[in-house]
């Protein structure tokens, strides 16, 4: 892993290419300058705790914005190759700087795909990394708890074993102030159910480290063949009953509310729960 040369607290250089973190202001754009990354020094501290010991070789993201984690991830960990998958159209800066500097000889790009095409996901870790071991997904894309979802149950078994798996940005809607996806169910959800895979199957996933801002997701070096994995087949249910309002146990929630009420808030319960049902 290569030294990150901090000028200031937004900005770093790293192998003469220069880095400006953007993260609380999406209007910036890579430019002949610099590139940016959505990401700050403690996110990227993070990182280099997770990763110091053993550099990652091969990487696939979701969510590529203006190339700053391909830049980065390829230059700083020294990768073979850096997939990045975005739904969006290409940044028109980011490429030409592709063309120019020696990394981008090690990054392809997919544009305009789906997190959740699985057949495309599938063909595109097939057409680039072939029998090469994929050591690290990252999910830094829609940041929505379904599509997420959904993305680790496609991503998470190309993983090798004893691969990495990272959800980033999962407390949105726990941060100070957070207006971000108002009545949408939390990431934080997903990063619940994937503690109690962890609890359920140690042979999936040996260990979840998680950061204010990113979960790591440590695939078991034992894990097996994980064709058709689903996510709600694969941990014991216990504890449900905090998962999201729109994927809530409700008869769950009413039962362990009604142990610790009395009649007249049991009655003001089976109100709220029927509309709940009626929303559902």
């Amino acid at each position: 892993m290569k030294t990150i040369d901090w000028l200031n607290e937004r900005e770093f250089t790293l192998d003469g290419v220069k880095f400006y973190c953007a993260l609380d202001d999406y209007s910036q754009k890579t430019n002949a300058a610099r590139v940016v990354i959505l990401k700050d020094r403690g996110s990227l501290e993070a990182y280099a705790s997770v990763f110091a010991d053993a550099p990652p070789r091969s990487m696939l993201e979701f969510g590529i914005f203006q190339g700053g984690s391909p830049t980065l991830f390829s230059l700083w960990f020294e990768l073979d190759k850096f997939v990045g998958v975005d739904l969006s159209m290409p940044a028109l800066a980011f490429e030409t700087f592709c063309r120019s500097h020696e990394v981008g000889r090690r990054i392809r790009s997919y544009y305009g795909t789906s997190q959740t095409d699985q057949e495309r996901i599938e063909q595109i870790v097939r057409d680039e990394f072939g029998d090469t071991p994929l050591d690290v997904v990252i999910d830094d894309a829609s940041h929505q708890y379904s599509l997420s979802r959904r993305t680790f149950e496609i991503a998470f078994p190309l993983l090798r074993p004893g691969g990495t798996y990272v959800i980033e940005d999962w407390g949105w809607a726990h941060w100070p102030n957070s207006d971000v996806f108002v009545g949408e169910t939390a990431m934080s959800m997903l990063v619940m159910e994937i503690m109690m895979l962890c609890a359920s199957r140690s042979d999936l996933i040996s260990e979840l480290r998680v950061f204010p801002s990113f979960a790591f997701i440590r695939k078991s070096p034992d894990a097996t063949d994980m064709s058709n994995f689903s996510l709600d087949r694969a941990y014991a249910k216990r504890g449900i009953e905090l998962v999201g309002l729109n994927h809530t146990n409700l008869s769950g929630v009413a039962r362990l509310l009604r142990e610790h009420v009395g009649n007249r808030a049991r009655q003001e319960l089976q109100r709220v729960v029927q509309l709940l049902r009626r929303g559902n």
